[in-house]
């Protein structure tokens, strides 16, 4: 990530938790206390039971238990990095390349709401040092931009658009500030660094989260700058008393990858090491002046034989966060590598589904838009996850379980409140909870829930279904803690039971579910152009499915024409399909868009994979690509010269021949500097007819896509030739200056006569 330096006097991400009224007095012995705890002290050589039984009664605190309810979090690293296509930027960028051309803050928020999100993260300021506010400390912000005419306020239009939306909003701030001629002067920086908290603690309205990483570079002249860890707690907890402090901080911990993949076994009671000598930093909150920031890396963080020891133990959990692109900020080379909705599932299942909340990166483009082929594998993996989970074949069940306490049935576990719970008798650690239900029934995902108010105690648990002679175990697994999901292979019954196999005290379970994901279906080829007809076949690797389609893109239905064997198409279609299955969710639509052509068209230079429009025919499938690069039309050259001859069948009589291209200097998208068309009659010698220049603006001019057209007699040919010229490299004025550049084509259009 760009963030996290692996240096030995510098600490990344940790930090224990937000502690509210009610904490233990360490003063206090161990064990003083029988009622919930977020954070406690051991006295030395406390026997490991006597642990264990402790870490039972550690539960999060009514912030932390909100934010954990949010299980889906955006990020938005958005900034100078943007601009200059880079990671880290060193400081030294001039305030002027911050300019997008069309920054719609609401287009942010209504994405992410629309994916699911409650929640958005924005990147105030990176290592660059770069204000997306204009504070008051520095020269290094939006102020100074040309952005709104140097009026503008990122933080305040990302937060108010929050608001609107109903989404709750939290800042990143970097410590290292390589722009701040104080880094490395610790007093004067640790003063500068409260003054620039202090702004965006108070000026924005409410903070749900403030997250720190851990980068610590030097400052000028080698300097090593100390943050003081404790003032900044200090101060987030009387601005922003309801926010959460992550990484470098004592609420959230980061999960230890960026991969979004939380543990198999992922605790949320950790054992954490103290400042012996420090006071508590403010009433109310001891854990503040204690807490010492370092990673915690192991995979096993919380079990028996990693709090066998612990100095102290607290309710400290994880987030683990993710890019949806390669990279954290946007990169326009990496429109091609957005991860898919499924991918983005699968990632959902690894962190939210283990007990970690999910946090994912979108980084706006350089118009300060979300890309479009973002916003759609973010809203698809909305769309499968909603279909997965939209009901819960267990909520009509028989429920009976071994052992359960008075007020707390079995039956608390299917009726879809977090508010009610199962428990088993005190003292009882094992239970099964038996279910039958109405028929049998196919499902392949389990969710389990545990009541964490009352503290996370499950350590193993399956579930086995009864095949008609004995029980067959079809899922299991370790912790549970707010979420555990386990994905299996299908499995068809009716007589179930779910087994706590193991709990360190007594287990309690707010809700438990059977789902079935919604079935999926293929298409290949995925679209494009084609000459005389194409071949498409539809396919489900889901069982006892039939698939229905339509050639219209209407939304298959129930009664739509049954998929039994390859199509052929001779004529234009939409493809829209789904997967219907005998019980369970019907599937996800999936669409794909095929166009007949009337001519042959050939390549000989190489488009890049990453921007292949839809393959080699896109430059004639008649969908025109638009402002978005990312949008999945655009053929794209790096370095390269476009070179296409296009096939007319038979000698015709041409008005015209028009090649569009984008323009969009930010992405290091330029036009060509000239195309050549030319004419043939047997595809091998062809004669010049025109050419045509570029005569737009340089870069002062905003994003655009612009026709070359032809400028001449009509004549007559069976083969056209389009040569546009790539200028090359970025040109000296650009951040990009001497690297390759792109030139991005788009429907080549031959005007009859």
């Amino acid at each position: 990530m760009r963030r996290l330096l692996r240096m030995s006097a510098a600490c990344r991400m940790i930090g224990a938790f937000l502690l509210v009224c009610g904490f233990c007095c360490l003063s206090l012995p161990a064990g003083a206390r029988q009622h919930p705890e977020h954070f406690i002290v051991l006295s030395p050589g406390t026997p490991a039971d006597s642990i264990v039984a402790r870490a039972t009664r550690i539960v999060p605190t009514p912030d932390q238990y909100a934010w954990q309810r949010n299980e889906c979090i955006a990020f938005l690293h958005f900034g100078m990095n943007t601009f200059t296509n880079r990671e880290w930027g060193d400081g030294m960028e001039d305030p002027a390349l911050f300019q997008p051309t069309d920054l719609d803050a609401r287009q942010w928020i209504g994405v992410l709401k629309k994916a699911g999100f409650t929640m958005a993260i924005l990147t105030a300021k990176h290592h660059d040092g770069f204000c997306l506010w204009p504070s008051r400390y520095t020269d290094h912000s939006v102020a100074h931009s040309p952005w709104r005419g140097g009026r503008g306020d990122l933080v305040r239009e990302v937060a108010d658009a929050c608001r609107e939306a109903g989404m709750k909003f939290g800042v990143y701030l970097s410590p290292w500030d390589r722009h701040e001629p104080s880094y490395g002067d610790s007093v004067r920086y640790n003063e500068f660094f409260r003054n620039q908290l202090t702004e965006l603690l108070t000026g924005y309205g409410d903070i749900a989260e403030v997250w720190f990483d851990g980068a610590n570079g030097e400052g000028p002249g080698g300097k090593k700058q100390w943050y003081d860890w404790a003032s900044y707690y200090k101060l987030i907890r009387e601005l922003q008393p309801h926010a959460v402090i992550f990484g470098m901080g004592p609420d959230v911990r980061w999960v230890g990858t960026e991969s979004g993949d939380g543990r198999e076994t992922e605790w949320s009671v950790v054992p954490l090491a103290l400042h012996r000598t420090a006071a508590a930093s403010a009433p109310g909150h001891p854990l503040d002046g204690l807490f010492i920031p370092k990673d915690i890396m192991g995979e096993d963080l919380g079990g028996r034989n990693a709090i066998a020891g612990a100095e102290a133990l607290a309710w400290y959990p994880a987030e683990a966060d993710v890019s949806i692109r390669p990279g954290w900020f946007y990169h326009p080379e990496e429109d091609g590598r957005v991860k898919s909705p499924e991918t983005l599932v699968d990632i959902y299942d690894h962190s939210a589904g283990r007990n970690a909340m999910l946090l994912i990166n979108i980084p706006p483009d350089r118009r300060g838009r979300i890309a479009g082929v973002d916003s759609a594998s973010l809203v698809g993996m909305r769309a499968i996850l909603e279909g997965t989970f939209a009901r819960n074949l267990l909520s009509d069940a028989q429920l009976r379980s071994s052992s359960e306490q008075a007020g707390h049935p079995a039956s608390f576990i299917a009726d879809g409140s977090a508010d009610t719970y199962w428990a088993a008798r005190d003292g009882e650690e094992k239970a099964v909870i038996d279910c039958t239900l109405p028929e049998e029934r196919s499902f392949d995902c389990l969710v389990l829930q545990e009541e964490i108010p009352n503290g996370q105690r499950i350590e193993s648990f399956r579930l086995e279904a009864w095949t008609g002679d004995a029980w067959a175990v079809t899922a299991s697994g370790t912790t549970v803690g707010h979420k555990r999901i386990v994905r299996f292979q299908e499995t068809s019954a009716r007589k179930l039971r779910l087994v706590i196999a193991g709990s360190r005290g007594t287990p309690a379970l707010a809700e438990v579910g059977f789902f079935k994901a919604p079935p999926a279906v293929t298409i290949r080829p995925e679209g494009g152009a084609f000459v005389e007809s194409v071949r498409v076949i539809l396919a489900s690797e889901a069982r006892g499915v039939l698939i229905r389609y339509t050639l219209d893109g209407s939304p298959p239905t129930p009664s739509s024409t049954r998929y039994d064997s390859p199509l052929t198409l001779f004529d234009d279609a939409l493809i829209a399909a789904r997967a219907y299955a005998a019980s369970g969710p019907e599937g996800i639509v999936h669409a794909a868009r095929f166009h007949k052509v009337s001519m042959g068209l050939a390549l000989h230079t190489a488009f890049s994979p990453r921007y292949s429009g839809g393959g080699p025919l896109a430059l004639i499938d008649g969908e025109r690509g638009t402002i978005d690069p990312g949008d999945g039309h655009w053929q794209g050259y790096e370095g390269d010269d476009l070179d296409a001859v296009l096939d007319l069948g038979e000698t015709k009589e041409v008005a015209g021949v028009s090649a569009g291209f984008l323009r969009k200097t930010d992405s290091w998208i330029f036009l060509p500097d000239s195309v050549a068309f030319s004419a043939s009659d047997d595809g091998r010698y062809f004669r010049p007819v025109a050419v045509a220049r570029d005569s737009a603006a340089g870069h002062e001019a905003g994003p655009l896509v612009r026709p070359f057209a032809t400028a001449c007699a009509p004549f007559s040919c069976r083969y056209v030739r389009v040569r546009a010229h790539n200028i090359g490299v970025c040109p000296p004025w650009h951040p990009g200056a001497g690297k390759k550049a792109w030139l991005f084509v788009d429907e080549i259009t031959i005007l009859p006569r």
